[in-house]
């Protein structure tokens, strides 16, 4: 009886398993995550996991790209992990767990859905909509956070030093170039701290504690800028640079004389500047820490463009005359409270946007 009963229970448990193949490269903290949530439910689900490195194995690059192609998908705005689940469901990125299980129930009980779906997509197959997923980045959301960052009293101040001592050491064309050089370098710099945060998210928990760390840190930095708009001293505690690092950035302007010297300023206040405007980003970098993406870079790339923006307007501003370094300079110590209601505000809104992505109330 159990020598008949046995091969019966092997072969059903061969015929419910759920292929799935993963696309993933080495040192892909996402990646890690994944495959870390695929051994605590695969026995579950009874998955079958084929895993494939397209990093270092070209092969298995090439038919990572096929796949994509066979799916009507543009490799190039892909990413890892990739996963193929019972050959007709594309996952590009990281889901959360609860998505996954969805998922895999769906296939035990029926089929795999077909098509391409990542971790803001999947939940429009049914029933995964009956579910309480969590909210994603929106670029409205990605643009205010970058504007908060953008028109902190940091950025503008440090801006205006610059600007103001080419301009009377070496003439308005120094000026512009040296402008050029400057937020150019601070775009670089930012965007490679972007990069460098995510990547030391390796781990599930890690990521988790991070973004509920970033979300607290959120409402601490909203109540700081409001605090800042109804008692405000220069370099109190919000996003302003605090007065004991003020010396040392303006010790790096004031010896940027030479082209790169003012690359060199710009490295040093990079830096400087961290401190006082980290917070919208962390919290950008929070949401977007689930997978390796374009769309990631994307949104790095876009976010910093727009924390330059001020600096880009500032400095053609100044060269053709609309405004000088002195008007700039009065303007930002006129609305310095204004401006930081505004980031205050804009902050709590993030806030909530993050807890609510947290405790799931909506």
């Amino acid at each position: 009886m159990f020598k008949k009963i046995i091969p019966a229970l092997i072969l059903l448990s061969l015929v419910f398993s759920i292929d799935v193949t993963m696309y993933y490269g080495v040192g892909c903290p996402h990646c890690a995550r994944t495959e870390a949530l695929f051994g605590e439910i695969g026995a579950q689900y009874n998955l079958s996991i084929t895993q494939k490195e397209i990093y270092q194995d070209s092969a298995n690059r090439a038919e990572m790209f096929a796949v994509y192609e066979r799916f009507s998908q543009d490799p190039a705005r892909g990413g890892v992990p990739t996963i193929l689940v019972e050959n007709t469901t594309m996952i590009i990125g990281e889901l959360e767990k609860y998505q996954w299980e969805t998922l895999f129930t769906i296939c035990q009980n029926s089929s795999c859905p077909t098509g391409v779906y990542t971790k803001s997509t999947i939940d429009s197959v049914s029933p995964l909509h009956e579910q309480d997923p969590t909210t994603q980045l929106t670029w409205g959301v990605l643009i205010g956070a970058a504007l908060v960052d953008s028109i902190n009293p940091c950025t503008l101040a440090v801006m205006t030093m610059l600007l103001g001592l080419v301009l009377i050491s070496k003439g308005r064309n120094r000026m512009l170039l040296s402008g050029v050089v400057f937020f150019s370098v601070i775009y670089i710099m930012y965007f490679l701290f972007g990069l460098g945060i995510l990547q030391a998210l390796g781990t599930p928990w890690i990521t988790d504690l991070f973004f509920k760390v970033v979300t607290v840190g959120a409402f601490v930095l909203a109540a700081l800028e409001i605090n800042a708009y109804l008692n405000y001293k220069p370099g109190f505690l919000a996003v302003e640079m605090p007065v004991f690092l003020r010396p040392y950035a303006n010790k790096a302007i004031e010896n940027a004389t030479s082209l790169p010297g003012v690359a060199v300023a710009a490295l040093f206040c990079s830096i400087f500047l961290l401190p006082c405007s980290s917070g919208p980003y962390l919290m950008v970098l929070a949401m977007v820490s689930q997978a390796v993406t374009m769309q990631t870079l994307t949104y790095l790339l876009v976010y910093n463009l727009v924390f330059i923006l001020p600096m880009i307007i500032i400095t053609v501003a100044v060269y053709f005359g609309y405004a000088t370094v002195e008007q700039i300079g009065d303007a930002k110590d006129k609305y310095i409270r204004q401006i930081h209601l505004v980031s205050g505000i804009i902050l709590f809104l993030l806030f909530l946007f993050m807890l609510n992505e947290w405790m799931h109330f909506l």
